[in-house]
């Protein structure tokens, strides 16, 4: 018993990664390992070891034949944010002042992880020998619990997860592999940084989006030559170049916000992230990029939709965040919006009339300010409602990407008659048209 009492002495001298005290399953795990130590009433060691397991039987096991217990460990240290993790994913930041301190916590968490299920087993087995409670739990338990069902989150996430959990599994000392795991977080991130790729600020802080939109550019048909300003732009983002933020400005349904989710799906493996921010959620501008400023991926922060009546004053304030307030945008973040008004802020021609009861006696002063908006977008990218070949090109497009068996006369036939009686010519309407044929030739077929 005495090596069981010493980690949990030993976790509490956490100094680098104290916060995974905080965790409940680590706090349940401790609260077992001293009832099997200090506590004689085997009742509350039973009750202990079942809360542990039941805890353990919502987290996720990705690894093959992995004890949850070390796979929730594992998952702590690549999640936990603190000064080593912050210091790694931060650009010219230094974290060796912190290697001593994080050697000496990564060798207790070994001993915790090596105190995994079946050591733990033998252990409640050897205090509680003829307890009612635990013959059929124990038998029923070699390694806590079954694996709970995976998330939907984007494969590369998991595989390089799981990669170096693997890693950290294999080694034989944890000891020596604080560097790799400083390289790990720089790469990748800690916390909802490197559990996600695509955010959505809500409650005051970054959540992670865990099923993003996975449209891909190759599967957007037609726009090509407009979509190549975004693409150009964005490649200067990426490899550290001057870049601008950019309005997406055009007809609803032509394809806008499809086309900066699509950016995520390519170039992820490049370091780019995306922050889903809306309209009311602008006034948090300023929190938003502080959390991102000292980060090594690049983030485009997408507002969706983005347009304000003129009672609404919060563009005042979002003009000063683009550009014009005292404080820098970071270099690592641009905005990228979209909307169907072209100047942002609806404008009335009373705006414009000097002599309406009850105007300002500069009245192109206010339509200045409400113009001023769209031009603190260094590019403003217009999508056009398709003409009828376009639409067209885009209907034929999409049925040869789903492999749709029916012949050119019939389909040009068919999209026409669609846009005429439902949302008219759009990439939008294209597609909605195409799942309603998928659909019924799928239904045919059976």
């Amino acid at each position: 018993m005495n090596d069981i009492y010493y980690i949990n002495d030993a976790l509490r001298s956490l100094s680098v990664y104290r916060n995974v005290l905080g965790d409940p399953i680590v706090r349940s795990y401790m609260e077992h390992l001293a009832a099997l130590v200090e506590t004689p009433e085997t009742i509350y060691t039973a009750h202990t070891y079942s809360m542990v397991y039941n805890l353990l039987a919502n987290t996720e096991n990705h690894m093959t034949g992995a004890d949850p217990w070390q796979n929730h460990l594992l998952d702590l240290i690549l999640n936990d944010n603190n000064p080593f993790s912050q210091a790694a994913f931060a650009p010219q930041r230094g974290f060796t002042a912190l290697l001593d301190g994080v050697k000496r916590d990564l060798a207790i968490l070994r001993l915790a992880f090596d105190a995994g299920a079946v050591k733990i087993k033998e252990a409640t087995s050897h205090q509680l020998p003829n307890h009612s409670l635990l013959p059929g739990l124990l038998d029923k338990l070699p390694l806590w619990a079954a694996p709970a069902p995976a998330r939907n989150k984007p494969v590369g996430i998991e595989n390089r997860r799981l990669e170096f959990k693997e890693q950290l599994a294999n080694a034989k000392s944890w000891d020596g592999l604080a560097l790799p795991l400083a390289k790990y977080y720089s790469k990748h991130g800690y916390g909802v940084f490197g559990q996600y790729e695509a955010y959505k600020w809500q409650d005051g802080m970054l959540v992670g989006i865990n099923q993003p939109d996975p449209v891909t550019l190759s599967e957007l048909v037609g726009y090509g030559d407009v979509r190549e300003e975004i693409i150009s732009n964005t490649l200067q983002f990426l490899h550290g170049h001057p870049a601008n933020n950019i309005l997406l400005y055009g007809d609803r349904g032509t394809g806008k916000s499809s086309t900066v989710k699509a950016l995520l799906n390519e170039y992820r493996d490049n370091g780019l992230r995306l922050v889903e921010v809306s309209k009311h959620a602008l006034a948090y501008f300023p929190q938003i990029t502080a959390q991102l400023r000292d980060c090594n991926h690049r983030y485009i922060i997408f507002v969706d939709d983005l347009s304000f009546e003129e009672n609404e004053t919060q563009y005042k304030d979002f003009k000063a965040l683009l550009e014009g307030g005292l404080e820098a945008r970071p270099q690592n973040v641009l905005v990228y919006a979209t909307s169907n008004r072209r100047h942002l802020v609806r404008e009335t021609f009373a705006d414009r009339d000097k002599g309406a009861p009850g105007n300002e006696v500069r009245a192109m002063d206010s339509v200045q300010e409400k113009l001023s908006l769209a031009d603190r977008f260094g590019i403003t990218i217009i999508f056009p409602t398709p003409g009828q070949e376009l639409f067209l090109k885009i209907v034929t497009g999409l049925a040869q990407q789903r492999r749709l068996a029916i012949a050119p006369e019939e389909l040009r036939r068919r999209a026409l008659h669609w846009s005429s009686w439902h949302n008219g010519r759009s990439p939008r309407a294209a597609r909605q048209f195409i799942d309603q044929l998928q659909g019924e030739l799928a239904m045919g077929d059976g």
